[in-house]
């Protein structure tokens, strides 16, 4: 009662927990974390705390539908993860992706090849070329020579890449589990 009068919204904890059904303690738990607000000892607005109530409850709806949700875009990021994974492992063992380190070990070797080739030209081409005074037969060394140079960058063979590589494929321990029989025999 305010300045003597009994306010017909005015009710105590037990009556507010009953018309929400929840305990009389429970109403007391969350006047103390601020969800309700007591208009005098013991006694509570019903009209403020329903409204209080239902926007409480609101809110912990919401915090669980985005719990749901970031935890559908974990799974689903795991889930896109382990499917490049898998595709990573299929191209390697395709022979179809290699480690850039292999990749810059095998052609390093080949370009070094093939400026050798390049380099050692003259030293070779040069006695053929000594006595010719034929521009034509000139011109059929020197093509024949960079022909051969660059024959180094054409034999190009996957099994450079793939012999050179130390990837292994080892099974996770999941497929492990699917490999066996089921049983749980030792």
């Amino acid at each position: 009662m305010k300045d003597g009068k009994n306010y017909p919204w005015e009710v105590s904890a037990q009556i507010l927990g009953e018309t929400l059904g929840i305990s009389a303690r429970r109403v007391q738990q969350l006047r103390e974390i601020g969800i309700f607000e007591n208009t005098r000892r013991g006694r509570y607005d019903l009209r403020i705390c329903v409204q209080a109530y239902i926007s409480y409850k609101e809110s912990l709806t919401k915090d669980d539908d985005d719990k749901r949700d970031d935890l559908y875009d974990e799974k689903v990021l795991l889930t896109r993860a382990k499917r490049q994974l898998e595709e990573k492992k299929l191209q390697i063992i395709q022979g179809r992706l290699h480690r850039s380190e292999t990749v810059q070990s095998i052609m390093s070797n080949m370009l070094m090849n093939f400026k050798a080739k390049l380099l050692s030209m003259p030293t070779m081409l040069a006695p053929k070329l000594l006595a010719q005074t034929q521009l034509p037969v000139i011109q059929d060394t020197l093509l024949e020579g960079v022909n051969a140079a660059l024959t180094e960058l054409s034999e190009y063979d996957p099994d450079m890449f793939y012999s050179a590589a130390d990837d292994e494929i080892v099974p996770d321990d999941d497929e492990d589990e699917e490999a066996g029989d089921g049983h749980g025999d030792s």
